[in-house]
């Protein structure tokens, strides 16, 4: 059976012969959205070159994620903020995420002018979670679990005339820590992240109800600046999909 929350706890295993399926093609007004602090990662086209041409990443449907789970070899990865993963998620992730509100531990000034800024946009600093290397770990079991990963709106690798190296995301950059860290090299991430697993209609755990935030991009944390995150469209809307 499947065990659920921030990992620390259980997570479900992975046989080592499992293949890749094919790639296929709540934010809550409660949670404020945050905005990342720069992340020490390489630029977004070098990322995605290692992820596409490299590591042949696949993206995968949520119905085909939630299959892989069910079979005790995968395990979803959360990369939201914790607060945005206890109030809606979809059902059986585990929480690694990706950013932590900043530390005032050891204030400095760079942090207080950021604080400034953002709060006056209406939106939360966050910095890199230190431990996030090794939570993903514990996730996959030391290598042992396969581990899909995603975030708000999921971004995506398929390139096109505007955006050639398709659309960073917090999911897309932590397939590439993965997979570049040498946490586990049975990576996936899910196509249209938690919006995707909303409009499949699959099940989600948490205190709150989940609702897109359509208008603001989740995806901040691939693009850490305020003018990056007001030019990204955000989630991949589709007809039909339901508000």
């Amino acid at each position: 059976m499947m065990m659920t929350g921030t990992v620390g706890s259980s997570v479900m295993g992975r046989s080592r012969n499992a293949q890749p399926l094919p790639r296929s093609g709540k934010s809550v007004s409660s949670v404020r959205r945050p905005v990342a602090m720069h992340a020490k990662l390489p630029k977004w086209d070098e990322c995605y070159r290692f992820l596409v041409d490299e590591k042949k990443l696949r993206t995968i449907a949520p119905e085909q994620a939630k299959d892989m789970v069910a079979s005790g070899d995968w395990v979803l990865v959360d990369v939201r903020p914790p607060g945005a993963h206890a109030e809606a998620r979809p059902a059986g992730a585990v929480s690694v995420p990706m950013y932590q509100p900043l530390d005032w531990k050891t204030p400095d000034v760079q942090k207080v002018m950021k604080f400034l800024v953002y709060s006056f946009n209406g939106v939360q600093a966050i910095e890199p979670n230190p431990d996030f290397t090794e939570q993903l770990r514990q996730a996959s079991m030391q290598g042992k679990r396969g581990i899909i990963t995603f975030c708000e709106a999921g971004g995506t690798l398929k390139p096109s005339t505007n955006f050639p190296f398709g659309k960073p995301s917090r999911s897309l950059q932590a397939a590439y820590r993965a997979l570049a860290e040498g946490v586990t090299s049975e990576v996936l991430h899910l196509e249209r992240g938690v919006y995707g697993w909303y409009q499949s209609d699959l099940d989600f755990e948490g205190t709150g109800e989940y609702k897109p935030d359509i208008g603001r991009t989740p995806s901040a944390a691939a693009e850490p600046t305020l003018e990056s995150i007001r030019a990204s469209t955000g989630y991949q809307m589709r007809e039909g999909d339901k508000k």
